[in-house]
């Protein structure tokens, strides 16, 4: 079996520099709904033959896992400059919600097919950020069919940039592959000050400049322990 990687962390919502910010009243709410949850990033390398095996058997995990009892969100992206990058994203209600879709039948059936047709790594979220460590961020984003082109471009220069900062791990677009107005900037800082030099800086300020009118997001920041 491949090697599965555990990291901790949980939610505290934030807007830095993925897109224009929520209203106070629903950043409020966000952050109560999302105290409690357990969120999840399985990050996927597929080869070019066994792309489209893995996306289809990542589909059908999808569509069955909606249906679990306790699950709040549950979806497989792609990401917008790699191909050979995909990342199941879920969202659970608690541990024994995420317990029970662990054991359903759906699960013990693909997950092991997903892994030998790939690399993959779980990432299981329940803690937040801690001073001097490093951190991950899911940066969700809606995105309206009409603006989905443009706004792919402008944040693909935004990854090109971005990955040029100091301090960053990973820095990428991902699009939904079951809706196309859904994508999630995926990113890794070594700190909080890395992250906060990234947040300010120019190229930041004008992208967020640029997309304020095409995408709302909702940015979510996790611990990224030690493996």
């Amino acid at each position: 079996m491949k090697k599965n990687i555990f990291l901790m962390a949980i939610a505290a919502i934030a807007m830095i520099s993925c897109g224009p910010k929520a209203a106070p009243e629903q950043k409020a709410q966000n952050e109560e709904a999302d105290a409690a949850v357990i969120r999840i990033n399985c990050p996927l390398k597929v080869t070019p033959e066994n792309r489209d095996k893995v996306l289809a058997l990542c589909k059908e995990l999808v569509d069955s896992s909606r249906t679990d009892a306790g699950n709040i969100d549950y979806d497989i992206y792609e990401s917008a400059t790699d191909p050979a990058s995909l990342i199941i994203f879920e969202t659970w209600q608690d541990q024994p919600s995420l317990d029970a879709h662990m054991a359903a039948p759906h699960f013990t059936r693909l997950v092991p097919q997903i892994q030998e047709a790939s690399e993959m790594a779980i990432q299981v979220m329940t803690e937040k950020p801690q001073e001097g460590k490093p951190l991950r961020i899911n940066c969700m984003l809606d995105v309206p069919q009409e603006n989905r082109e443009a706004a792919i471009e402008l944040y693909k220069v935004h990854v090109s940039e971005s990955l040029k900062d100091d301090g960053v791990i990973d820095f990428d677009l991902y699009l939904s592959a079951t809706n196309p107005e859904k994508m999630m900037i995926f990113e890794t800082w070594k700190n909080e000050d890395v992250l906060e030099a990234h947040a300010t800086a120019e190229h930041s300020k004008n992208h967020i400049a640029q997309i304020k009118d095409k995408a709302q997001s909702k940015l979510e920041k996790f611990l990224l322990p030690e493996e």
